[in-house]
């Protein structure tokens, strides 16, 4: 950054310090002035109580072991005794001495020492009331022999004008207080608009850092997920069918890392939202149990679902954030666990006055180590840590709570050391009415449809896999493949799809691209062709970007089949009614 404005500040700060010295030092020679004045008119006793002051401002304008204020308020009291000493000898014939009190007054509203200020004037009024009163001008000993000629007139300018010189220095030092505060603040303002820019600068890149690493990370797990979905439907071995659990396991593990890292950035930067979708809750919530059982017996635990009987079939939520806090506290609740229980309880009410309404509410206790008070006060803090271990709860808690509190939802604890932790979760879901046999006529029929899909993605491992997941769902459909935006453009020119599956990010042309081109056609059919984007970035500025374009709907890489050949079903359906 440039450091300019913060060495020209400084520098002013140290002329305003020679300022200071320059002021005393002119006040010293205007006291010289007012000495010769006094010896001048033989106002002796007078002159000679004026050299302590000019000693003072002299000190004052060499020392810097006192600030400027500390000297005033000095200076003030000093001026306040000199001139009542004055006054007291010659107050009964030149009254007009007394006008010199307005200079600590005077001086003490620059400095704004309201409260002294206060104080100077009560003791102004006393002390000369009690003079007037008393009349101790007894001690006037050269009234009558030296103040026969009239010179009032000529010391009353001489005082104004000494005062108005006073003045206009404090004043000035004044000016350049205000001055290099002023300063001080541009040069800070311009401090904070460089780190500004330099944050702003920083978010773009952490941005772009956290799309490419979602990007690279998620397409070579879409790969292995679609690779274990094809092998579960060919072997028969229970045993390898168990790797294939595990491996679908750890890839799911992996994935919940990548929505960790990913959703903490977004939820920090308020540019988080969800995605909402009708879903079934209890085979969503047993397939989540299913996924982490075969770990849990592994290690000796007891692992147990409850799931009550008055849990609707299809609810409207974010089915996979929903998810995401069900994993994060049962990977928690096994990791902690050394032996004992997991269990997980799934129940929930209605709404009285809304039967379309219902409050999901989950709760996962272990009988794990738990937690003492000093952690569970920080407990949704990233990366909360007990002293008295090197085990951290790392950032799925933090994730979770931020993800409860956008559905609307609650989330709370009981821990207690070596007695295990308990979580309670409630969130509130709209009730879809929904006929699960019909939904599952209609899954039926639609496998037996015949249709054209264009498939495009540049990676050639998840073209493979995606179409031979494809093909053992959809036995009697045709498939064609692209590996760019650009052939797949030519080939929707030259042929007639039913629908297209689009990656986002390729080569030659991207998917965004080609799908303006596609909305700019001019045959009608081909022109509304239904595109869906299958894409590993996850951001919501992509995911804009897809729906601006004219895609129809997107798919996040890695993805479940049955979620795809969903959306195929919705968007396939609507193209032909």
């Amino acid at each position: 950054m440039n450091s300019t404005p913060s060495s020209k500040n400084a520098k002013n700060m140290y002329k305003f310090s020679k300022l200071n010295k320059f002021s005393f030092l002119f006040f010293t020679i205007q006291f010289l002035i007012v000495t010769i004045f006094l010896f001048y008119y033989k106002l002796t006793y007078s002159a000679w109580g004026s050299l302590p002051i000019i000693a003072l401002f002299l000190y004052f304008s060499t020392s810097k072991s006192l600030s400027f204020n500390q000297k005033s308020i000095v200076s003030v009291f000093s001026i306040l005794v000199y001139f009542t000493f004055s006054f007291l000898l010659y107050g009964k014939s030149f009254d007009v001495i007394v006008l010199l009190y307005l200079m600590p007054i005077v001086l003490l509203i620059i400095i704004r020492h309201y409260k002294l200020l206060l104080f100077l004037c009560l003791f102004i009024v006393a002390i000369v009331s009690i003079i007037l009163y008393f009349d101790f001008f007894g001690f006037d000993y050269g009234n009558a022999k030296y103040f026969e000629k009239n010179f009032t007139t000529l010391f009353f300018y001489f005082i104004v004008l000494m005062m108005m010189i006073f003045l206009i220095v404090l004043l000035t030092a004044s000016t350049h207080v205000v001055k290099d505060v002023i300063d001080d603040l541009k040069a800070k303002n311009l401090e904070l608009e460089e780190s500004r820019v330099e944050l702003k600068k920083l978010q773009i890149n952490k941005e772009s850092f956290f799309a490419i690493m979602s990007h690279e990370i998620r397409t070579p797990l879409n790969a292995i997920k679609g690779i274990s979905d094809i092998l579960k439907n060919k072997i028969q071995s229970e045993e390898d069918q168990t790797f294939l659990e595990l491996m679908d396991y750890s890839s799911n593990h992996l994935l919940a890392l990548v929505n960790n890292i990913l959703d903490f950035t977004k939820l920090n930067d308020g540019v988080f939202s969800l995605q909402y979708s009708e879903f079934n809750l209890t085979g969503a919530l047993n397939s989540l149990f299913k996924m982490n059982e075969r770990l849990a017996l592994e290690k000796g635990l007891a692992f147990e679902i409850q799931t009550a009987n008055n849990i609707p079939d299809f609810v409207y939520g974010d089915k996979n954030r929903i998810n995401q806090i069900v994993l994060n506290l049962l990977n928690n609740a096994i990791e902690y666990t050394k032996k004992g229980s997991v269990k997980m309880l799934v129940n929930g009410n209605y709404d009285l006055d809304n039967k379309n309404k219902f409050e999901l509410q989950i709760t996962i206790s272990d009988t794990g180590k738990g937690f003492d008070k000093e952690l569970g006060e920080k407990l949704f803090q990233k990366y909360a840590t007990s002293n008295t271990s090197t085990n951290s709860v790392g950032l799925g808690l933090t994730i979770s709570k931020g993800l409860i509190d956008l559905m609307n939802g609650s989330i709370l604890f009981d821990s207690k050391p070596n007695k295990g932790t308990t979580f309670y979760i409630k969130i509130p879901l709209p009730v879809i009415e929904n006929n699960a046999s019909n939904s599952a006529k209609i899954e039926h029929n639609f496998q037996d449809t015949a249709i054209n899909i264009l498939l495009v993605d540049d990676n050639k491992i998840n073209l493979l896999v995606l179409e031979k997941q494809l093909r053992n769902k959809l036995e009697n459909c045709h498939f064609t493949t692209a590996k760019n935006g650009l052939e797949a453009l030519n080939l929707i020119k030259e042929n007639q799809y039913d629908l297209v599956l689009m990656d986002v990010i390729m080569p030659v042309m991207d998917g965004i691209t080609a799908t303006i081109h596609v909305r700019n056609l001019e045959d009608e059919n081909k022109k509304n062709i239904p595109i869906i984007a299958l894409t590993a970035n996850v951001g919501e500025k992509e995911l804009s970007e897809c729906t601006n374009a004219g895609m129809n709907d997107f798919i996040t890489k890695p993805f479940e089949i049955n979620a795809l050949l969903k959306t195929i079903l919705n968007h396939y359906h609507t193209k032909t009614l």
